[in-house]
């Protein structure tokens, strides 16, 4: 596993612990996108960076 995928893995963690805070209006918002976030990382392995051409 590389660190990328390792990272998307945290961010799952994360987002799932967050589960367990007492429910606020952030806390599900919040949850949704470490874990949204942490899937894509985990199934892709890789994040772009966008090159600007000036």
């Amino acid at each position: 596993m590389n660190k990328i995928r390792i990272l998307g893995l945290v961010l799952i963690a994360i987002g799932i612990a967050i589960n367990f805070l007492p429910r606020n209006d952030g806390s599900a918002f919040l949850m949704g996108c470490f874990i949204g976030g942490g899937t894509v990382i985990l199934v892709t392995g890789k994040i772009q960076r966008i090159k600007w051409n000036r």
